[in-house]
This record gives C-alpha cells, sequence and structure tokens, in this order.
C-alpha cells in the first residue's frame, strides 16, 4: 500500500471511528460531517483510478465490494466480499438521512443490490466504475437515481 494511502487509511479510521452520526438533510451536521467525507475524498483519491477487476479487494485493483471491504478493514472491520451480503450488514437507513460511511446499494445489472460504494456527504458516494476505475459520484446522477435501491449504515 503507498505511503499516501496508509495516512489516508489511519485518518478515516481516527474519523469514522469517532463520528456519530450526522444527517446530510442540512444545518449543522453539514459542519460535522464535512471531516469524515473529506477523510474519505482524500482516501479516494488516493485509490482514484485504480481499474475495476471481478472479484478485485485491492490495494491494486478493486470491484465494487471489495472496496468497501477494504475501507472497512481500514476501520477493523470486516464485511463480506459482495454486495448482496454487505445489504444485510448494519441498520437501514433512508436516503433522506444519509451520513458520510453509510453503503449505497444500487440495482445495476442484476435484480438486488449489485453496486454498493461509500457516502461522502453532498449528495456523493465513492465507488468502482467499470469503466473508470475508483471515482466519486454523485447519487443523483440519472443512472444512480433511478437504481437506487437502500443504504446501511455499519
Amino acid at each position: 500500500m503507498r505511503r499516501g494511502t496508509v495516512r489516508s487509511v489511519i485518518v478515516l479510521v481516527a474519523m469514522l471511528g469517532a463520528a456519530s452520526p450526522v444527517h446530510a438533510g442540512g444545518g449543522s451536521a453539514v459542519l460535522a460531517e464535512a471531516p469524515v467525507s473529506a477523510t474519505i475524498v482524500r482516501m479516494a483519491n488516493a485509490l482514484g483510478g485504480r481499474p475495476y477487476r471481478w472479484a478485485g479487494a485491492g490495494p491494486r485493483v478493486f470491484d465494487c465490494s471489495g472496496l468497501v471491504a477494504h475501507i472497512y478493514a481500514a476501520l477493523g472491520r470486516q464485511l463480506p466480499h459482495s454486495s448482496f451480503a454487505q445489504y444485510q450488514f448494519g441498520e437501514a437507513v433512508s436516503r433522506l438521512d444519509l451520513a458520510a460511511g453509510d453503503l449505497v446499494f444500487f440495482r445495476t445489472y442484476r435484480p438486488g443490490p449489485s453496486h454498493v460504494g461509500v457516502y461522502i456527504g453532498g449528495g456523493r458516494f465513492v465507488h468502482v466504475s467499470y469503466s473508470r476505475g475508483v471515482v466519486i459520484s454523485s447519487i443523483e446522477d440519472p443512472y444512480f437515481n433511478g437504481r437506487f435501491i437502500g443504504a446501511r449504515r455499519i
């Protein structure tokens, strides 16, 4: 793992471990969410563009659930390497109550939670794109907006 990635993971562990759930709905909660979001963005930037590969779990290649498992492993939390299995973990969260660090799930190539990413606040999430690798996208993007099926707080 590259030095910058390790540093980002350490900061991510500290920030997500200390953060209480905050809502993305507005007000002061958005300010409280900013440090966690910034940390995940730094980690995404460190991993940015790493290519997609089916069953990839990092650090050089990822699939969507592999990236999520990689991030949460840095937090000392083991998640399965399957978006369908990850959808069973944690507590369900409504789209209006999303907070940085929540897992967001989408129906893409087959029914059910076939794609997963980590919400970073401001309507954005980090995930692995088949064509672009590790990227940050908007949950409001027409492709994802119509495919959103739920979120979980780990």
